[in-house]
């Protein structure tokens, strides 16, 4: 990922390559490198390349170096070669350019020759300046390795250099090799504190899961470095996961409030608002409009396109996520990109992502075309959907992790629409439409919103049963003699409202038992965390049995064990819901006002079981009591809910296809008029 726009990293790249001894200037950057950068920063290369070209004369070292990288970030790669060539003649041994060769080389497929240039410029170090990206650049090769062998090398030489174990940390660290990483960090830390080995171990505990570790390590570096932003937005993360939303939240906003201008840590607050327990519907919105005023003003969206004005022809759809990969939205939109009509709709795809997988894999090849967007900047990526002539640009994740919205913000399709990854509005005037459906987001709740709502007939949630789904097996209250309650979603959505709801419902069902499952729910702290809220609510221990994490099959056979499941609140489940239902588990679920919270009763309506979607916490408990009293009907509900789904929209994909294409074709209608076409209104 760049960590600077383009035009800042550009700027850096010119003036701060070193100039040749005889032509060095006594005080700063000669005019033409200023002259370069400026116009660089304004997105006129040309004009930085003419800038360079006349300064030749006076800094040969520099201007190539310039051009090089100029053309290296427009991804002119083999031009690219050519002026770093020159570059290198002028210093052979320029770290700086071997770096850029090297990237040059792979972005050419020519890795073999990468590997030498890399490797050579590793050896050159006589610091620490530049390993990390060489390193990162072997990295991205697939040669990890080879750096690994440099940089023990040079621990070997000198056993005590905290900056090589830091590095050999940080290269484990990004090839998933945690437990390598780990050690290193580890090390660090025993010759004294360490804020960035701290920050680092933090991390690493959040990606093994180990977060009350996480917090230990985080709060640590958080000590050694109090300003560091970057390690309050981990350490959030972390409490928010452990089930401490409101202190997480808090440290969110506190990013804000010192760095209002980054993106992503206003978009980390947004997506983490919605795990508070009481939600004020303006202040969500308001603090999402903020988002979209600061970070993607509508006066960055491109005003006009040269798409064909043909309202009736086929259409060019383009689909933008982070989650091309092994998650749930991936798993709840692929039967949409099986089921489109490809005689309707052309659907490209834009994965943004680091790590590809087998489900990256797959999908990849049911795209029409699919690009892979990781590491290329908003502009450019902005630049390939205008090239690519999509129509409509369908973004998948809202503000979750890694999002492209900032791609958004520059409009490149005419028509762009927000849906599945995100429950929230975008905040964005550049986003035209919310796919949704009248009960998740009613009418009245447009005002929240800044895009307008396209409503699905059907509903919005469409759900594909797994192949691997166990047997639905009798009810278990039958055997046991007492009700079993259960609730598999994450603990995210957990608060201490609802835990009360659920503590009262489990009091006024005698000898009734809870199970909760969640991804750490098997650690002890975090389990401690939750029984002792129960325990405040005078629900003894030995009813609440907390599980962590499961295999996909493992997780479904947990609801052979359940008679009744409980949805969360303020924000519902939506997978789980289904998964539930379709294990012959019916949810009781609290129908809020915000879309997040609706989403039980669009997927109960569904299979016309509105009834099961109450309003208020009352009648939550009111409702499963009630349910749990009636074992004969839990019984036909048991035997029958999977033929309920079966035959209801919920599972219909073709069906949902063609909703979702006919919002489609409406969108395109309305963006046609406004480019003068007379189109009679359905």
């Amino acid at each position: 990922m760049l960590k600077k726009s383009a035009a800042k990293r550009k700027r850096k790249n010119i003036t701060h390559s070193a100039p040749s001894q005889q032509n060095q200037p006594k005080s700063g950057p000669p005019q033409f490198l200023i002259d370069a950068a400026d116009a660089v920063n304004s997105k006129q290369y040309d004009r930085a390349i003419d800038f360079l070209k006349q300064g030749i004369g006076q800094d040969s070292f520099a201007a190539y170096k310039g051009i090089g990288d100029i053309y290296l970030f427009l991804n002119e790669n083999e031009k690219a070669m050519d002026w770093l060539e020159k570059a290198r003649k002028c210093d052979p041994e320029s770290v700086d350019v071997l770096d850029s060769i090297g990237r040059a080389l792979v972005a050419l497929g020519r890795k073999d020759e990468a590997v030498e240039i890399l490797g050579k410029a590793i050896k050159l170090q006589k610091d620490m300046k530049n390993v990390r990206s060489l390193a990162e650049s072997m990295q991205r090769m697939g040669e990890p390795d080879k750096a690994v062998e440099v940089l023990e090398e040079m621990l070997e030489v000198n056993p005590q250099r905290l900056e090589v174990m830091f590095e050999l940390g940080m290269l484990f660290e990004r090839t998933n090799r945690l437990d390598k990483a780990e050690q290193y960090y580890k090390k660090i830390i025993k010759f004294g504190p360490h804020s960035t080995a701290y920050d680092h171990l933090g991390c690493i505990c959040v990606k093994m899961r180990r977060m009350p570790e996480a917090v230990y390590y985080l709060r640590k570096a958080m000590e050694l470095l109090p300003d560091n932003t970057d390690i309050w937005n981990s350490l959030a993360y972390a409490l928010i996961q452990s089930g401490e939303a409101q202190e997480g939240v808090d440290l969110l906003q506190k990013v804000v409030d010192i760095m209002p201008e980054y993106p992503k840590g206003h978009s980390n607050l947004l997506f983490s608002l919605r795990y508070l327990p009481e939600l004020d519907q303006q202040m969500v919105f308001e603090e999402h409009k903020r988002w979209g005023q600061r970070h993607a003003p509508i006066n960055m969206a491109r005003t006009s396109h040269d798409n064909t004005v043909e309202p009736e022809r086929k259409l060019r759809i383009g689909y933008i996520s982070p989650d091309f990969k092994r998650h749930v939205v991936a798993k709840r939109f692929e039967p949409l990109l099986d089921s489109h009509n490809r005689d309707v709709v052309e659907v490209y795809g834009y994965g943004n992502i680091e790590c590809p997988d087998s489900t990256t894999n797959r999908l990849q090849e049911k795209f029409d075309c699919y690009r892979n967007i990781w590491d290329v900047n908003d502009d450019a990526v902005a630049r390939i959907i205008e090239q690519d002539k999509i129509d409509i640009l369908i973004d998948l994740a809202g503000h979750t992790r890694n999002n492209r919205l900032l791609v958004l913000a520059r409009k490149p399709a005419p028509v762009q629409v927000t849906y599945l990854g995100y429950a929230g509005t975008t905040g964005m005037e550049a986003v035209d439409y919310l796919l949704t459906d009248c009960l998740k987001a009613p009418p009245e709740s447009q005002k929240y919103y800044t895009e307008q709502f396209a409503y699905l007939p059907g509903g919005v949630v469409c759900y594909t049963p797994p192949e691997n789904a166990p047997v639905v097996t009798p009810l278990p209250a039958a055997k046991n003699g007492y009700v079993t309650f259960g609730a598999f979603t994450t603990n995210l959505r957990y608060n201490r409202p609802l835990l009360e709801v659920w503590a009262e419902i489990l009091k006024l069902t005698p000898n009734s038992r809870l199970l909760l499952g969640f991804r750490d729910g098997g650690d002890e702290k975090i389990q401690e965390h939750y029984l002792s809220q129960f325990a405040e609510c005078e629900v003894s221990r030995e009813r609440i049995e907390i599980s962590g994490w499961k295999s996909h099959t493992e997780y479904l056979k947990q609801y052979s064990d359940v008679d009744i499941v409980f949805d969360t609140f303020p924000e519902n489940g939506g997978t789980t819901t289904c998964e539930a239902l379709w294990m012959g588990a019916p949810v009781i679920s609290l129908a809020g006002q915000h879309q997040n919270g609706r989403v039980g009763l669009s997927i109960l309506s569904q299979i016309e079981m509105s009834s099961f979607a109450v309003e208020t916490p009352s009648e939550y408990i009111a409702k499963a009591v009630s349910v749990a009293n009636r074992p004969d009907s839990l019984m036909k509900m048991r035997a029958s809910m999977r033929s309920r789904m079966a035959e209801s929209s919920l599972c219909d994909t073709k069906r949902f296809a063609r909703d979702v294409e006919t919002a489609y074709r409406e969108m395109w209608r309305r963006w046609c008029r406004g480019q003068g076409m007379s189109i009679p209104i359905e």
